[in-house]
Parts: C-alpha cells; sequence; structure tokens
C-alpha cells in the first residue's frame, strides 16, 4: 500500500513539473511572438477611357482574373474610324505632291512647254506684221484709229503670251524651289500628327488592364454613357498582397520592419504563408475613439502592414488571416 501511494505521489509531482515546464516554455515563446488577426488586403485600381462614349462591350466581369494589357472594354468607335480613315486619305495626298515636286518635271511636260512657246512666238510674229501693215494703212489714212489699237493690242497681247510661256518653260527647267518642296514637307509632317491623334484617339475607345489582378467590381454597365476617366473596374493586384493588423502601444516597440511572419487562412488550414512586417504606422489610432483616462489610453493601436507571398494567388482580398510576427 505504501509504494503504491508513493507511485502516486511520484507521479503526480512528475505531471506538475511537466506541466510547470510546459508553461514556462510555452511563455518564452509567447515573448517571441506576436499573433494577430486581420484581414488580406490589396492594392485597388480604378481603370477607365481616357475618352468619353457608349459603351458597347464588356469583357469581364466581377470576380475574374485579368492579366496587364488585356482588352477588357470597348467603346463605340465609327466616328474616330471616319475620322482616322479621312486624315489617312489627307496624308496619302500630301505624300502625293511631296513625290512630284521632288521628283521635278517630266520631259513630256517640258516638250509641252517648249511646243507652247513656239506657237506663241508664231502668233507673235503674224501679230507683229498685222500690226506694222496697220500702221502703215493708218498712215495713208486707209484704216480708222480705233483699227491701228485693235491691231496693237493683238501684237502687246502676242508678247505677253510669249513672255508667259517662256516663264512656264524655264520653271519646268530648273524645277520646283526648296522652299517649296519644304512647304510641302512640312504638309506631309502636320498630316502625319493629326493622323496619328486621330488613331491614337481611337485606340482609346478600347480599355485595357492596367495590372494583373482580380476584377472586384463593375462600375458601369453594358450602353451607359460615360465621361473620361470615369471609373469602369476597379481592379485588385492579388499578386503583392498584404495583412492590415494592428499592435498595441506598448507592444510597438518589439515589432520592426522587415521582421519574419506566418500567415494562416481558414480556406487553407493546412498551409501557412511567408510574409514580413513592410509598413509600421507612425500615427496611432485610438479604441474608442475618445481616450479620456489613463486606463482607456491602453487601447492606443498601431496599424502595421504585413506583405505576404501569394502562392497560386490563392489568398483573395477581404480573408480573414491569422498573423503571427517573430519578433527574433
Amino acid at each position: 500500500m505504501k509504494k503504491w501511494m508513493t507511485a502516486i505521489v511520484i507521479l503526480v509531482a512528475v505531471v506538475i513539473a511537466v506541466v510547470l515546464l510546459m508553461g514556462r516554455l510555452r511563455k518564452q515563446n509567447d515573448q517571441g511572438v506576436i499573433s494577430l488577426s486581420g484581414n488580406v488586403e490589396v492594392t485597388e485600381v480604378d481603370t477607365g477611357f481616357k475618352i468619353s462614349g457608349r459603351v458597347v462591350d464588356l469583357l469581364t466581369d466581377e470576380g475574374n482574373l485579368v492579366q496587364k494589357g488585356d482588352k477588357i472594354a470597348v467603346l463605340e468607335s465609327a466616328e474616330l474610324e471616319s475620322l482616322v480613315a479621312q486624315s489617312r486619305a489627307v496624308l496619302s495626298e500630301a505624300l502625293a505632291k511631296l513625290e512630284e515636286l521632288r521628283t521635278g518635271s517630266r520631259l513630256q511636260e517640258i516638250a509641252q512647254a517648249a511646243a507652247n512657246m513656239k506657237a506663241a512666238e508664231a502668233e507673235l510674229v503674224k501679230a507683229k506684221k498685222d500690226y506694222e501693215r496697220a500702221e502703215k494703212l493708218y498712215k495713208n489714212e486707209a484704216i480708222s484709229a480705233s483699227q491701228l489699237d485693235a491691231a496693237r493690242s493683238a501684237h502687246d497681247s502676242r508678247v505677253e503670251q510669249v513672255k508667259a510661256a517662256g516663264e512656264q518653260l524655264s520653271l519646268l527647267k530648273e524645277g520646283p524651289r526648296k522652299e517649296v518642296i519644304k512647304a510641302a514637307g512640312d504638309r506631309v509632317q502636320s498630316a502625319r500628327a493629326a493622323l496619328r491623334v486621330t488613331e491614337e484617339r481611337l485606340g482609346d475607345t478600347t480599355l485595357a488592364a492596367p495590372v494583373s489582378g482580380v476584377v472586384l467590381k463593375k462600375n458601369v454597365e453594358r450602353g451607359e454613357v460615360v465621361q473620361a476617366g470615369t471609373p469602369v473596374f476597379t481592379i485588385g493586384e492579388i499578386d503583392d498582397p498584404w495583412i492590415k493588423v494592428y499592435i498595441k502601444e506598448e507592444k510597438l516597440a518589439l515589432v520592426k520592419l522587415g521582421q519574419r511572419a506566418d500567415i494562416a487562412v481558414d480556406t487553407y488550414r493546412d498551409k501557412v504563408y511567408g510574409g514580413i512586417v513592410s509598413y509600421i504606422s507612425s500615427q496611432a489610432e485610438f479604441t474608442p475613439k475618445t481616450v479620456q483616462t489613463k486606463e482607456e489610453r491602453v487601447k492606443l493601436v498601431f496599424g502595421v502592414k504585413v506583405r505576404v507571398k501569394n502562392v497560386n494567388q490563392e489568398l483573395k482580398p477581404g480573408m480573414p488571416a491569422d498573423v503571427k510576427i517573430y519578433l527574433r
């Protein structure tokens, strides 16, 4: 009986010692870890069109994953397509004119101008003879003064025609001036710029995802007229999420930037996600808002962000998460 009682006493003593040891170890561990709770948060990006217009198509929806550059919405574009076609026609015409000036006159054009000048010279010879004959007749009082004036006018007109034909032939042989070619080149550049602007505006009728992530909110519906900058979708960057937690003032000195953290969520109970402390607020927040007594000031808290590696994009915005920050 005594041996049995002795064994029980020893067993109880061992159990008490184990419990005390486990408590001491747990206390030591607790001093090296801060356990907190929060929710998964992501950077939210509102994306909209650069121009106003009617939404004709929405190519994604809330909850869908999108990649940066994916087409997600389209505006009505018929009017801008017409402007682009018109700008291209103006550019084509300006290019053709510039090429014509740079090429210079064709041999056929020079030959035609030379032929015109010869014809004008022949007409001048005839008009000169007619005028000389008229002068003689007028001196003999065979024709009136008005008939002499008519012959003189015909002669002067032929002189001007010969002069004009000669200048035309000279211009064709010399080709266009540098100033004219430069002006034509400037018109080409202006037409190109106008085309570029209209093409950019046409491109702005298509909305592309600015970041990769999940569509958190659809802000408009198909058929709505939206103004420039109106948010069409809100996208969350789930590749780089964080958990926002709050630490009491008396424990703030224990938390440092870069400390390792483990994150667990209810959805994946068997998984632990690695993270680090990436932000510590420099401004305190009170809970409750109005603090009047010393006892209530212990509820002063500071916001802390713990960035987490989102393996396979399993963490979604709003998920409750448990965070352990390792202080050592």
